[in-house]
């Protein structure tokens, strides 16, 4: 039996399944993405409930939008709200809806358009010690999160943000708080998201997707599905009987402004983690079975979490979610 599943938002045509709900009359539906509009800048009114407007160099409204990015450095690799000729093709042989199709609206904050009451967000602005954070994300908006032209929830991360005590690279991104607290490695538990990745740094990358522990040794980092500077989505994890060392799995090269969707899975202390566009899926999978890993708990973390700390306010990591399901089965 299904445990707790959060649904943001559900459509019925595109790239990926959906988790099902509790109910059991409900069948598993697909997760739509939406054509993007270009030329306008999306909702980045500072306001909310504690909007955050200091700290962490953000652009300009106009540039934090999923708009086109005019006025951004050459060596920037960014993209607007629509994809190629290629990709757009691409997008209409996946199926992809418009905005209206799964129920994403410009005019409403990500809190109105998705159901984030299970998750907190941290900024790349200073708090004390440590970074904001936002629990009441029902009616927050500001330069970092905000609703893009096509409603898409879209995050945006400088290079120059403020990060937390544990890392040197700053971070707009979701963390999971599930109903019970956090989880175990073992049952099966699930992220799916269906994005676009918009604005990347000129080096390195922007991890897009996590699965995270409490721990501060090697055991904290199951998964980092990161986006290289060279377009390579990579899945980085941590090796079974050793946690100190990294590995690194390339699951395909994509393109700015491309619709496409991911999963991270675990089930039964094996991660499965897998990329789907219209040219297929690539997945990789690796055990979690060693005893380190079983006293720890964790989570899923989504979003913008650049993996660069220098350059202009204008460099960074931009990203837009048209959905996302969590599925967790004891």
């Amino acid at each position: 039996m299904i445990r707790t599943v959060w649904l943001i938002p559900v459509a019925l045509t595109g790239l990926v399944e959906a988790c099902v709900t509790e109910d059991a009359t409900r069948g598993a539906a697909p997760i739509a993405g939406s054509a993007a509009g270009t030329g306008s800048a999306g909702r980045a009114a500072n306001g909310g409930s504690g909007a955050a407007t200091a700290g962490g160099g953000a652009g300009s409204p106009s540039n934090a939008g999923s708009g086109g990015n005019a006025g951004l450095s050459g060596a920037e690799n960014t993209a607007g709200s629509s994809a190629s000729a290629g990709s757009a093709g691409r997008e209409s042989t996946a199926g992809a809806a418009g905005a209206a199709d799964v129920g994403l609206s410009p005019e409403r904050v990500p809190g109105e358009n998705f159901d984030l009451t299970h998750w907190a967000l941290q900024l790349p602005v200073a708090s004390g010690n440590s970074v904001e954070q936002i629990k009441d994300l029902s009616s927050y908006t500001s330069v970092y999160f905000f609703s893009g032209p096509d409603g898409a929830m879209t995050f945006w991360c400088p290079v120059t943000g403020a990060t937390t005590p544990n890392t040197h690279y700053p971070r707009t991104e979701l963390r999971e708080l599930p109903v019970g607290g956090d989880w175990d490695i073992t049952g099966h538990h699930r992220l799916t998201a269906q994005l676009k990745m918009l604005q990347n740094p000129p080096s390195k990358g922007t991890v897009i997707g996590q699965i995270h522990g409490n721990a501060t040794g090697g055991t904290s980092e199951v998964l980092k599905l990161e986006w290289m500077s060279d377009n390579q989505l990579v899945a980085s994890v941590e090796a079974n009987d050793d946690p100190a060392k990294q590995l690194n799995h390339t699951l395909g090269t994509y393109k700015l402004g491309e619709l496409l969707s991911y999963t991270a899975e675990l089930q039964d202390s094996m991660l499965t983690v897998s990329v789907t566009n219209d040219a297929g899926t690539q997945s990789y999978t690796t055990p979690y079975t060693a005893g380190s890993w079983q006293s720890d708990k964790y989570y899923f973390k989504l979003g913008a979490y650049v993996q660069l700390d220098s350059g202009t306010d204008q460099q960074g990591g931009r990203v837009a979610f048209y959905a996302v399901a969590v599925e967790h089965t004891p």
